[in-house]
C-alpha cells in the first residue's frame, strides 16, 4: 500500500498521457477542487469528497480551482 499527500497548484495536472498501473486507487480531497478522469468518466471533486477506481483504467488528475488542491491518496500495490 502506498499513501501520498499530494498538492497540485492551479491548472497543474498529471500530464497529457493518462496514467495506468496494476491495482486500485483512491483518495480524498482536503482542500481545493480536483478533476478526476478515469476511463470515460470525469468528475470534479471538492474538499471532503473522495474517489476510487481500478488503476488499470487510464486516469488523470487536474486542479481546476483557483487555489492549491491538496489530497491524500492511496494505491495498491505501490507504484514507486
Amino acid at each position: 500500500l502506498q499513501i501520498l499527500k499530494e498538492c497540485y497548484e492551479p491548472n497543474a495536472d498529471t500530464g497529457r498521457v493518462r496514467l495506468t498501473h496494476d491495482g486500485e486507487e483512491g483518495g480524498i480531497v482536503i482542500r481545493g477542487q480536483l478533476e478526476v478522469t478515469a476511463d470515460n468518466q470525469t468528475r470534479v471533486l471538492s474538499a471532503g469528497e473522495a474517489y476510487f477506481f481500478d488503476s488499470r483504467l487510464p486516469h488523470r488528475f487536474r486542479n481546476v480551482g483557483d487555489g492549491p488542491c491538496e489530497l491524500v491518496s492511496a494505491c495498491t500495490p505501490p507504484t514507486f
